[in-house]
């Protein structure tokens, strides 16, 4: 029985290092009165020169960074509950929500976020390549 509902977002938030968070509701129904609960928050984070120290650029140029990476690179979270009864749902939703807002929102907020970001999933790609 299990049915896929639409990734919708929820909630848009402006950061103050000037990326967006979105909060996303992809939870599905299992079964004829119960879900899996699934939040997803995601930041897209354009990949750009403003985004890091000259050492860093030094060493790695701004082209080979976006070859690995592409032009942008995304951040998601994903929290997951399931056999959820459907009249529990939005209540759990709103709980996994309001715990990425306590434990993460600070952390992505944070203005070297987009840098680290990045270049974590550089040196990921990096040694795939290897």
């Amino acid at each position: 029985m299990e049915e896929k509902m639409e990734e919708k977002i929820v909630k848009t938030l402006p950061l103050a290092n000037d990326l967006t968070l979105e909060l996303l509701d992809v939870s599905k129904k299992i079964s004829e009165d119960a879900f899996q609960v699934n939040m997803t928050a995601r930041v897209i984070i354009p990949v750009t020169a403003s985004l890091f120290p000259a050492e860093t650029l030094t060493k790695n140029s701004l082209e080979e960074i976006i070859s690995k990476v592409g032009p942008t690179a995304t951040f998601e979270h994903h929290k997951v509950r399931n056999f959820i009864m459907a009249p529990d749902k939005d209540e759990v939703f709103d709980h996994l929500v309001d715990t990425f807002m306590e434990t993460l929102l600070p952390y992505v907020s944070k203005p070297y976020f987009p840098e680290k970001y990045i270049l974590k999933v550089y040196r990921e790609k990096d040694k795939a390549i290897c």
